[in-house]
């Protein structure tokens, strides 16, 4: 499954670590790493079946089972652009900035990003109804489409997107496949 993530601005996936001037680095590169990537899509699916979590620990993996499937790190078709911004810490009660708070980190200005998720490994056997390679993809586009952000500071202006998944896209035939199998796992939970 292939998917595009398009930025309405900029974004910032932090190595957790400074440089001499930078407070907050981007690794340039590997600007949104595969990690990341399968860390978001799996949070959207935990939000879309938020009461079946057997559904996405089967297709995402768990401590019972691994996933079979891989994420592979966004490539830029463009260069992006890396760029220092600088921020400041106000003070609550007076609104002010505060004295020895002023922060610079780095963000990633880019237009578009492609990866891929593919399967690397047999399905594994699920707690829940048979969930064969279809179904994998179903939950895996949906939860790809779900995501609307991405990377550090999202609360003020950073790493808005939108993805959209290709192989299979997202429709109205997909969208009612997602919410048959939804219910075939909720209906087999409940029995």
């Amino acid at each position: 499954m292939r998917v595009t993530v398009t930025f309405h601005g900029p974004f910032r996936v932090a190595t957790g670590t400074g440089r001499p001037g930078i407070d907050d680095t981007v690794d340039r590169g590997d600007l949104l790493p595969a990690s990341s990537l399968k860390g978001l899509m799996r949070h959207s699916a935990e939000r879309l079946l938020p009461d079946l979590p057997q559904l996405v620990e089967a297709v995402f993996g768990g401590p019972r089972c691994p996933t079979a499937w891989g994420w592979e790190a966004a490539r830029f078709p463009d260069e992006p652009v890396v760029v220092t911004r600088a921020r400041v810490s106000l003070d609550e009660d007076s609104g002010a900035a505060r004295r020895d708070h002023l922060l610079f980190g780095e963000e990633v200005w880019a237009r578009t990003a492609e990866f891929t998720v593919t399967q690397f490994g047999p399905l594994p056997q699920s707690d829940g109804p048979p969930l064969d390679r279809d179904g994998h993809l179903t939950v895996l586009a949906c939860a790809a489409a779900g995501v609307h952000s991405l990377g550090a500071v999202r609360r003020r202006g950073l790493g808005w997107v939108q993805c959209t998944p290709e192989d299979p896209g997202i429709g109205e035939e997909l969208i009612t496949r997602f919410m048959t199998l939804a219910e075939q796992w909720r209906r087999h939970r409940d029995a």
